[in-house]
């Protein structure tokens, strides 16, 4: 028998769907909802600990597996005009949180195609545009031109390999919460 992982342990699995829950219980809808936002229901940002909560268990969750977002409240609060704008909130949170990732990826790109040019235009100083000379000053300038060169390469690398992985890992965090399913459950 295979041995269980952890978030397996932790989090209810809806077999029929193939879908993971993430459970929460709340008191009432407002719950959900950041205190010190004025707005409107359907325009409200989302709480920070509830946000938090959300987006730590979905890390938890391979995102191989879809979730579902099933809400706890009492009986006594059920409210199908606070359901539809609670939902709307969530989806523009997430649908936020989206639009600001795709944001931060185009400028990764332009940086890393800046940090390329640049490197590649500083190395080519450094080995077509320097003679060997005897000039202390020449010299440091030139190894300074190298470092320069190396550096921004480095951060190319770094920027291809790393911090463009990073993005895309958590672009498809925010996309599945988006995507997933809320489900209201109602106890008395």
């Amino acid at each position: 028998m295979q041995k269980k992982r952890y978030f397996q342990n932790l989090y209810n699995f809806e077999e029929s769907t193939g879908t993971y829950l993430i459970e929460v219980s709340l008191d009432n809808y407002d719950d959900v909802y950041d205190d010190w936002d004025p707005s409107p229901f359907k325009k409200r940002d989302i709480e920070v600990e509830f946000n938090d909560f959300i987006v730590n268990s979905s890390e938890d969750i391979p995102l191989k597996y879809n979730i579902c977002i099933v809400l706890y409240l009492p009986i006594s609060k059920k409210d199908e005009k606070k359901e539809t704008a609670l939902i709307s909130a969530y989806q523009n949170h997430y649908n936020y949180a989206i639009e600001r990732l795709e944001k931060i990826q185009s400028n990764l790109n332009k940086k890393t195609i800046f940090y390329l040019l640049f490197s590649l235009s500083l190395l080519s100083i450094g080995y077509f545009f320097f003679k060997d000379d005897q000039n202390i000053v020449l010299n440091v300038l030139h190894e300074g031109v190298f470092i320069g060169g190396w550096v921004f390469l480095w951060e190319f690398f770094t920027n291809i390999f790393i911090k463009t992985r990073e993005s895309k890992v958590e672009y498809k965090l925010y996309k599945r919460l988006y995507q997933s399913k809320i489900k209201f459950v109602y106890f008395e």
